[in-house]
């Protein structure tokens, strides 16, 4: 029997949302079953999804008219709920970036969010995904054609270098001299990368 592995990682995430858009998203868990509970703290007020396997808590502040949903980090193993974060994300003008990791062998995604469009999509293959011009200053991914910011860039590929150095950890571990080649080279390139668009910052 296979196991299907499923896990997401929300980082720098900030959107303002109604109450009503709050409500709804609150009627989609509730509609899935899912048990919900309010933890007040201060001005952040933690919505706790029960999911039956694991407790997720999703911290917005309190303003008069409107919730920020405000997240540094957040990891999350249910689909359902990272696709109704990412409804809101777009809806509503959010800013982040989505981490997705499917299955234990298949590719990554990445996907970078500004005022609610997707700036970028990244699948890490091994494979390269960036074309730089000459001077730098455009950015694009061949299989999306997005022209993409610096900074854009830079974020991106601090999270790949992240991603490269828990693989290379990993294959240290388990002795596997042709991935910790296949890691080294690939940081190398991730490293060259950063180091030149940070000229541009």
């Amino acid at each position: 029997m296979s196991y299907y592995y499923y896990e997401a990682e929300f980082s720098n995430l900030h959107v303002e949302l109604s109450k009503h858009a709050l409500h709804q998203f609150i009627k989609k868990m509730m509609n899935e079953n899912f048990s919900l509970f309010w933890r007040y703290e201060d001005d952040t007020i933690l919505l706790i999804i029960d999911n039956h396997e694991t407790l997720y808590e999703i911290p917005f502040i309190r303003n008069n008219d409107f919730l920020t949903l405000d997240v540094d980090y957040l990891t999350v193993n249910d689909e359902i709920i990272v696709e109704a974060l990412e409804v809101i994300i777009s809806r509503f003008n959010g800013n982040g970036v989505v981490k997705k990791f499917t299955g234990t062998g298949g590719p990554h995604y990445i996907t970078s969010y500004k005022t609610g469009s997707i700036q970028s999509i990244i699948e890490i293959d091994g494979s390269e995904k960036i074309i730089m011009n000459r001077n730098g200053s455009i950015v694009e991914y061949r299989e999306y054609g997005h022209n993409l910011e610096p900074q854009t860039v830079y974020n991106i590929t601090k999270m790949e270098i992240d991603y490269e150095l828990m693989e290379l950890h990993e294959a240290i571990q388990e002795n596997d001299e042709q991935k910790i080649k296949n890691h080294k080279k690939r940081l190398r390139k991730l490293l060259n990368r950063k180091e030149e668009v940070s000229q541009l910052l």
